[in-house]
């Protein structure tokens, strides 16, 4: 752990950390909801990789480029870059977190209908 403090800051890291979140969260979240049979996927670039059988290792060398640039920038003397790079982390990590517990909502949204339509 020494060599991250040494080398990375607290903002750094936690940018990184909601990155892969984020990132973590909606994957999980997409896959669980397209197996649900009344949900589709809507983005036309998901579902190309779904087809072409490489949406999760696309999202994994997402996840490793993500983290790999902060872990690079942060080690950079420009402050500039380092504040761009954490902001740009921080950014699509809330995108894709926001994205997340959204499929969350929608899952629960469609459970609850499913429950309701089967009682009557």
């Amino acid at each position: 752990m020494k060599i991250l403090n040494d080398n990375i800051g607290k903002a750094e890291l936690l940018a990184m950390i909601l990155f892969t979140s984020g990132c973590i969260v909606d994957h999980i979240t997409t896959q669980y909801g397209l197996s649900l049979p009344t949900v589709e996927e809507a983005n036309p670039i998901v579902l190309f990789m779904i087809g072409a059988g490489v949406w999760n290792v696309v999202e994994i060398l997402i996840i490793l480029l993500g983290t790999t640039s902060g872990f690079i920038l942060s080690s950079t003397r420009s402050r500039g870059m380092v504040t761009m790079s954490i902001l740009a982390l921080m950014v699509v990590g809330l995108v894709r977190l926001y994205a997340g517990v959204h499929n969350i909502v929608l899952i629960s949204n469609i459970g609850s209908v499913l429950e309701v339509t089967s009682i009557h």
